[in-house]
């Protein structure tokens, strides 16, 4: 997301903090099956190798209402805790070793500058993502420099199973509220996602290849417009996403409506590289849509919203979003119908036994969720 303008953040104090509560997860012990063979097996307890690519989201800016990146509860990458759940940390409660999440909540690396060199190494791990990161911005080439330096340091990588996840849209996004982005812009999108895929899974084996399509950003604006203080703020104060901020109905639903082609755009990058890997006998490798926030129908709380700027999300939201991932990997009978699942800041993850594995089929464009 592009970030606060500095001097608003330090006038902005925090409403007041949110945190995740007791632990959503309460699941029994299993026992893990042998290690596949093929990916379409690939259980929760065999992925011992977590990475991410991203912006803001990723980098967790301000999920404690603060300037901070609280890197280590970040839902795709963040080390997390029983009372704050993530992506790894759920690996974890399988997996006897999970290495590459962040593990500490660190100060932007020079605000006038980002997203360039916003990653600190001895506590990012695999976690390259970076505030205000933009296709556009070059961030994706600067990420994958970041990342397959920081692989060198991993042992016996070849033989282990990885996750790697990818969302850098909003920022991309943002602004297009006046008509349909620009196809220019829209194939230099689709064109260094697709050079990610090829450089990951030229460069990587055994991975598991999460692509995050991005929910109705107007759902945003709804909340900050609700609630008085976030009305102010936006109105006078920050200046983030263009028309989130003081954009009227017209421009929302055109903002919705290209977060809607570049998520179409990303069922096509997926269907494309599956059929690819099947091509090249690929059984090491998949890439999957996580289509769990495409479509957003239900209203966002304020909670799901840090409130230093309530705009990026919150230590519950940063929770909701690791719960809707895992729930959506592991949905494999119901993809059109998101398993029954409805987004929700207050989602628990299922619970997976011996034979629950990823999701490695066919994409599947999903329908609305339920309401």
């Amino acid at each position: 997301m592009v970030a606060l303008l500095l001097c608003c953040m330090a006038l902005t104090a925090p409403l007041f903090t949110v945190t995740a509560a007791d632990s959503i997860f309460d699941c029994p012990k299993i026992t893990i099956p042998p290690a596949p063979q093929n990916i379409t097996r690939l259980h929760p307890g065999h992925v011992s190798v977590v990475m991410a690519m991203g912006d803001s989201i990723t980098a967790a800016f301000a999920a404690r209402s603060s300037v901070y990146e609280a890197r280590d509860l970040s839902w795709s990458i963040g080390e997390g805790s029983s009372g704050q759940v993530t992506l790894p940390w759920l690996l974890s409660q399988y997996s006897d070793k999970v290495e590459g999440q962040s593990t500490k909540a660190v100060i932007p690396n020079n605000f006038t500058h980002l997203p360039y060199g916003d990653y600190h190494p001895k506590t990012d791990h695999l976690n390259v993502a970076e505030s205000q990161a933009a296709v556009h911005h070059g961030s994706m080439e600067q990420q994958w420099g970041y990342l397959k330096h920081a692989l060198k340091g991993y042992k016996d990588l070849d033989s282990r199973w990885k996750v790697f996840t990818l969302w850098m849209t909003a920022n991309d996004v943002c602004g297009q509220c006046n008509g349909p982005m620009n196809s220019k812009k829209v194939d230099q999108w689709v064109e260094k996602t697709e050079e990610i895929i090829k450089n990951v899974t030229g460069s990587i084996n055994q991975v598991y290849i999460n692509l995050i399509s991005t929910l109705d950003l107007s759902r945003i604006a709804k909340v900050q417009r609700h609630y008085t203080l976030c009305k102010l703020e936006h109105k006078y104060l920050l200046n983030e996403c263009g028309c989130i901020d003081k954009g009227n109905t017209s421009q929302l639903k055109q903002l919705d409506e290209n977060v809607h082609m570049l998520n179409g755009k990303l069922h096509e990058i997926a269907s494309k590289w599956q059929a690819k890997l099947a091509q090249e006998g690929r059984f090491d490798a998949a890439v999957v849509v996580q289509p769990f926030m495409e479509n957003l129908q239900v209203p966002i709380d304020l909670n799901f919203l840090n409130h230093l700027d309530c705009f990026h999300p919150s230590a519950l939201g940063h929770q909701a979003l690791a719960a809707g991932l895992w729930n959506s990997m592991l949905c494999t009978d119901d993809r059109a119908g998101r398993c029954g699942q409805k987004f929700s800041e207050h989602w628990k993850p299922v619970c997976p036994d011996s034979e629950s594995f990823f999701y490695a089929g066919k994409d599947v464009v999903p329908t609305a969720p339920p309401q």
